[in-house]
């Protein structure tokens, strides 16, 4: 009698470590769980590594990371596909929330503007072009020390969305503020888990900050430090 109650004990302890174990791979969140937008994301959304980078665009140190990545485009998707991550933009206007940063809302509702027509990489990296054409070459708005961007033309941000391929949508879309309370939303929720701008959350490894004298190779080694952290 004894031999059985030991075996029926055992067999149940079994059972409830595999009930345990089923219940977390069932509720554990996929990457595709958690992404603010797919329009944001390079990579597939049931990639095993998931990359988060916390931006604004008005942050410069945060366009040094990105127009790294972008300058290694082909670099870039090719280490995403190879070590399978997802990784995704969480554009806020973070500047302008905590700083009252001129443009910094003005740019976010542009890039959320395409974002809902799915462009918004097109208009992301053309975003990042013109900044650093315009301003950030010539040491303005460049760091926390240099001059601050000022008189930016009011149809800024309407014209790289239109060098993008977007119309009068975007047009519409920008000039009734149509995605004011979203970013609003993004923004608090990037807060809560943010010290400041540029944010990663790469696998286990987060970190902010990037000096703007970095490049692709610091790029790299963040992206790695992702990878090592699981």
């Amino acid at each position: 009698m004894n031999k059985i109650i030991r075996i029926v004990a055992i067999v149940g302890i079994i059972g409830a470590l595999f009930a345990v174990v089923l219940l977390n791979t069932s509720t554990k969140q996929r990457p595709s769980d958690q992404v603010w937008n797919e329009a944001a994301t390079v990579g597939s959304l049931e990639a095993k590594n998931y990359y988060v980078m916390y931006t604004d665009l008005l942050c410069p140190y945060c366009d040094v990371f990105s127009r790294a990545v972008m300058d290694h485009w082909d670099e870039f998707e090719q280490y995403i596909a190879d070590n399978d991550i997802l990784f995704e933009i969480r554009l806020t206007d973070y500047l302008y929330e905590g700083s009252g940063v001129e443009y910094s809302r003005d740019a976010a509702e542009a890039a959320y503007c395409a974002m809902h027509e799915d462009k918004f990489w097109d208009f992301y990296h053309g975003a990042l072009a013109a900044l650093w054409k315009d301003y950030h070459s010539k040491g303005i708005g460049d760091s926390k020390t240099s001059p601050a961007i000022k008189n930016l033309p009011d149809d800024y941000w309407l014209k790289i969305g239109h060098n993008a391929g977007l119309g009068e949508q975007f047009d519409n879309c920008v000039k009734n503020h149509e995605t004011v309370a979203e970013i609003e939303k993004n923004t608090e929720r990037a807060a809560q888990s943010t010290t400041g701008m540029p944010s990663f959350k790469f696998n286990r490894f987060s970190t902010s900050g990037f000096d703007n004298a970095w490049g692709w190779d610091y790029v790299l080694k963040y992206l790695d430090a992702g990878l090592e952290s699981k």
